[in-house]
């Protein structure tokens, strides 16, 4: 390795930007494919809240949306929407085929949603659209990505892993501020880390590992 690469440091609580730089310092002034794959998923993931589009948080917290009626809430006439409580939902994080996801339901009364659901008067959200509002993050082929850390990685790689885990607790801690979060669960990218750290250090098969990975159909404690 060059010289120059030597002197390459990262910060303390380096940016996505900063990690990125880094990589390049370790790796001859390139991204790697895999790399930059899970680096653009992970920007992507986190600036939602500054894309022009739909997102699924924009729309979670799209008070046009949510039932004011049971929520106790109100339009004043500048068209301001007031509410006395925030709708309630659930998030659960997962490892599938296609990588990390924190996904969101809702609730109707004591019923968990996670279908289409229009006009309910016990669902604090007028609608509920799976398409448009269950996928918070994705970050694509993440668990592959932390299990090639641990066969080939190095300390970029591993500070974007860690980067990840903070984008995800920054996203569910505003979810938690602006409603009324009543579940949180699943596999977290901490827990996937710690148990592909145990199996590689116990020298685990692909097949074990891939046994980490929830399915998609919710089958887990609540």
């Amino acid at each position: 390795m060059a010289t120059s690469h030597n002197k390459a440091r990262l910060p303390a609580n380096p940016t996505l930007k900063e990690i990125n730089w880094y990589k390049k310092q370790l790796n001859w002034g390139e991204l790697p494919p895999f790399y930059h794959m899970v680096s653009q998923s992970l920007s992507e993931s986190e600036n939602l809240l500054e894309h022009g589009f739909d997102t699924a948080i924009k729309r979670l917290l799209d008070k046009r949306n949510w039932n004011l009626k049971t929520l106790g809430g109100q339009e004043d006439h500048n068209g301001i929407i007031h509410c006395d409580n925030k709708p309630r939902i659930g998030l659960h994080q997962s490892f599938t085929e296609r990588g990390f996801e924190l996904s969101a339901y809702a609730y109707a009364g004591d019923e968990k949603i996670r279908h289409y659901v229009r006009d309910n008067a016990k669902m604090e959200f007028d609608v509920w659209d799976p398409a448009t509002m269950e996928h918070v993050i994705r970050i694509g082929q993440l668990h592959k990505f932390i299990a090639f850390f641990f066969d080939n990685g190095d300390e970029a790689d591993k500070a974007l892993i860690i980067h990840a885990h903070k984008v995800v607790h920054d996203t569910v801690e505003l979810l938690r501020r602006e409603l009324n979060v009543q579940a949180y669960n699943g596999v977290s990218i901490k827990e996937f880390y710690k148990m592909c750290e145990k199996h590689h250090n116990a020298g685990g098969s692909e097949f074990a590992l891939a046994r980490l990975m929830e399915p998609d159909d919710y089958n887990h404690k609540e």
